[in-house]
C-alpha cells in the first residue's frame, strides 16, 4: 500500500492491530505508550513520534519500506533534472 499521510499510517496500524487480535490497550502496553496515543495515531494524528509509530507497526507485523517515487523521478528526468 502506498502511504501518503498520517491517516494512511493510522489505517494500516488499526488494520494490523485488528489482524493480530490486539486491543488498543494491548498495543499501547506492548509499545510502551498510552491507549490515548494509539487512538490518536489510528485517527491520523500528524504529531505522533516516529519511533513509537515504527515500534507499533513492528508489533502488528508491518514494516516501512521507503522507495523513490517513480513518477517524480520520471518527471525530473523529463524536465532535465539531474541526479541529486
Amino acid at each position: 500500500m502506498r502511504v501518503a499521510n498520517a491517516v494512511d499510517v493510522g489505517a494500516l496500524l488499526r488494520d494490523g492491530r485488528m489482524r493480530q487480535g490486539m486491543t488498543q490497550a494491548q498495543l499501547a502496553e506492548a509499545v510502551g505508550t498510552s491507549r490515548a496515543w494509539v487512538v490518536a495515531v489510528e485517527s491520523g494524528s500528524p504529531n505522533a513520534r516516529i519511533d513509537l509509530v515504527l515500534r507499533a507497526l513492528q508489533w502488528v507485523d508491518l514494516v516501512v519500506d521507503v522507495s523513490p517515487d517513480q513518477a517524480s523521478a520520471e518527471l525530473s528526468r523529463l524536465l532535465g533534472g539531474g541526479d541529486d
